[in-house]
């Protein structure tokens, strides 16, 4: 049996990947859920200031998917601030794209320094409103 904050931490992250299975870039979503299970109990993906980004490479990745979801009931989830998570990224990459996998990395770290990026992500009624917030940070 997991530990409650892991299994909360695992059922969002299973909520996330179906946000992601309609793109078709996922394999085998049991493969998926397997590895990101796997890298979260190695170091949960927290960044801080409520926000948290469970990703993997992985071999059932057929391209680079990223999905977007939030919560009006912040998670606990590990952070070294200790603020309980809102918004949540799933990034899945395929193994050999580190050229993109960073430079997405770098992107997340953006959101974390700009706490108004937070806010408008966290007001935001549209998924159209979390692309152009998401395209507006280059």
């Amino acid at each position: 049996m997991l530990p409650p904050i892991q299994q909360r931490r695992e059922e969002i992250i299973e909520e996330l990947v179906e946000v992601i299975v309609p793109s078709g870039k996922i394999q085998h979503t049991t493969k998926i859920l397997g590895d990101l299970f796997f890298r979260e109990r190695q170091e949960p993906t927290a960044l801080g200031h409520g926000v948290a980004v469970p990703h993997v490479r992985t071999i059932h990745a057929r391209d680079v998917t990223i999905g977007f979801g939030r919560t009006s009931h912040p998670v606990d989830w590990g952070a070294h601030d200790g603020i309980p998570i809102d918004l949540f990224f799933i990034m899945v990459t395929p193994k050999y794209d580190d050229k993109v996998y960073n430079k997405l990395w770098r992107k997340f770290a953006s959101i974390l320094i700009l706490e108004t990026t937070r806010e408008r992500l966290r007001q935001a009624e549209e998924p159209g409103e979390i692309l152009r917030i998401m395209r507006e940070i280059e």
